[in-house]
């Protein structure tokens, strides 16, 4: 196929991506169900007076210093409908994934279609790109690092280059306010850019950006949560660090990642037929099919002028260079959202391997059949990934209200009694896939039910809700068991109040309105079983 004909078809390609991207986190019609950290960042933040003086100067400058000023004077202005937050989130990264597309192309290293399924669809990604508290510092922090490295190309090319080198850099260094993975990230793409042009004379540069950021960091290392998360592993453990973050990387990307499919695609296709979504499901098939004959009609040019031993290379280091502030950093451990950076390398990886297989035209149409299938995979996956979302969402919400109805009835939710709730595990409602806080309930931590409580209620004066769970050791003092909110988590989500019995040993029996006993509180061993 001629080059004018593929030019012809990218804007459909481009059209149908932009389609399938918004498929992936339309199926709720866009609505944003907050969890955890959500509450406290968006909803009660925005109850305070002051929040610059009283949140930002006090709290969270320390690090991620433009994520969090985002977090008071943008996302939170959407509360309580963060539906336009979700929207544009979605939009950036769909941006980043044409971003992606033009710098390689004016680099002379024309992608595959492949390159935006994966980066944009694949459901591991969902914790950093639909998690607003995630995806407000990956998702934006890497569009403009990707918007800083396109101006970068366009200043080999352009005349006024002053203007685009400028531009590079602020950019850039906007960028790095937003996630250290993004500062490797950014900084080791530049170089390699510069480096693939011979352009020596700019290679100061991110060296300069690297080091504004990490002055920042250094001058207040001390506050926040700066101080424990930033201890250095000792060089004589690096070694064995570093090939303990390639082992979590390989267990996320490669055994964790298949439960999205076994899992997770099954769920996706019941969840459209039960609810009769047979328009949602139609429209997702003809998107994908589409993009998959795009996919098939575009891969003879592509493969022509394509390099697959460079993008493989490439794809390695990408995949590899937004895990080095883990090799480094002692007290750290991967989450789902941080293999997200290194979709990037991955999927070049992916497309530099599939492109082996497109120089006949056989190849070409099992290129296709794959694009179109891993497009109705992905995205019928994600509509599972949002309705857990919501599902734990609402539940933390139900949560939430019935305490603060109990507490007001008992006069103990002023802020000057304890409130423990008893029963309550991190992972209440049941979800697809279940790692670390993917997905969690706030009642995962005292820190997301206050956040709950607070937002629910709209009072930002609400007590912290401290939840008791079979699986942790608690300290409970026999003053705050005695006048505290004792409060139990049934299966069932119902919370019941409690009233606590104290035994000749010590022990407390926890028990319900109805004279049955709850649970037990072991004082002397200082944990909690259900009755």
């Amino acid at each position: 196929m001629g080059e004018k004909k593929k030019l012809q078809l990218l804007p459909w390609f481009w059209f149908l991506f932009g389609a399938a991207m918004a498929l992936k986190y339309g199926y709720e019609k866009f609505r944003y169900y907050p969890v955890l950290d959500d509450w406290i960042q968006y909803g009660a933040f925005q109850l305070y007076d002051d929040p610059f003086r009283q949140i930002f100067l006090n709290y969270s400058y320390h690090t991620r210093p433009l994520a969090s000023l985002f977090d008071l004077f943008v996302w939170g202005k959407f509360w309580p409908n963060l539906a336009g937050a979700l929207v544009i989130i979605t939009a950036l990264h769909t941006a980043s994934c044409y971003l992606l597309y033009r710098i390689f192309d004016r680099l002379g290293l024309p992608l595959g279609t492949a390159v935006a399924i994966i980066f944009g669809l694949l459901p591991l990604g969902s914790e950093a790109t639909y998690w607003l508290s995630a995806s407000s510092r990956l998702v934006v922090g890497l569009f403009l690092m990707l918007l800083s490295l396109y101006l970068l190309v366009l200043s080999f090319e352009q005349k006024k280059k002053i203007g685009y080198v400028a531009g590079f850099v602020i950019v850039q260094l906007l960028s790095f306010g937003f996630y250290e993975q993004i500062i490797a990230l950014g900084a080791a793409c530049s170089f390699l850019i510069m480096l693939w042009k011979q352009r020596w004379r700019l290679l100061w540069l991110p060296i300069l950006n690297v080091g504004f950021i990490g002055i920042y960091y250094v001058v207040f290392k001390e506050g926040g949560n700066t101080a424990e998360r930033g201890q250095l592993v000792p060089w004589e453990r690096l070694l064995v660090h570093t090939g303990g973050v390639f082992h979590e990387f390989y267990d996320i990307v490669v055994l964790l990642h298949t439960k999205f499919y076994s899992i997770g695609f099954g769920r996706g296709l019941s969840l459209l037929l039960k609810n009769h979504s047979y328009l949602y499901l139609f429209l997702i098939t003809i998107v994908a099919l589409t993009i998959g004959w795009l996919a098939f009609r575009m891969a003879d040019k592509e493969s022509r002028l394509r390099r697959p031993g460079v993008e493989i290379l490439l794809g390695i280091i990408i995949a590899v260079v937004p895990l080095s502030p883990f090799f480094i950093l002692d007290k750290s451990g991967l989450a789902l959202r941080n293999v997200f950076p290194s979709f990037i390398g991955l999927a070049l990886l992916v497309d530099g391997l599939l492109l082996l297989i497109v120089r006949k035209r056989v190849g070409r149409a099992v290129y296709g059949m794959l694009i179109a299938s891993l497009t109705f995979i992905f995205t019928v996956v994600n509509v599972a990934e949002i309705v857990d979302y919501k599902n734990v969402s609402q539940a933390d919400r139900y949560i939430a209200e019935q305490i603060i109805a109990l507490g007001k009835k008992e006069h103990k939710i002023n802020g000057k009694y304890p409130v423990y709730l008893f029963g309550a595990e991190p992972q209440m409602v049941q979800v697809g896939v279940s790692f670390l806080n993917h997905v969690r309930n706030a009642t995962s931590s005292d820190w997301a039910m206050a956040g709950v409580m607070r937002a629910v209620g709209q009072n930002r004066y609400y007590p912290s809700v401290t939840p008791v769970s079979v699986k942790k050791d608690i300290i409970i003092a026999s003053r705050d068991m005695e006048r505290g909110l004792i409060l139990g988590l049934e299966p069932d989500l119902t919370v019941v109040p409690l009233r606590p019995q104290k035994k000749r040993n010590g022990d407390y029996h926890l028990v319900r309105p109805d004279g049955t006993r709850f649970g037990i509180y072991f004082t002397s061993k200082q944990y909690f079983r259900k009755w």
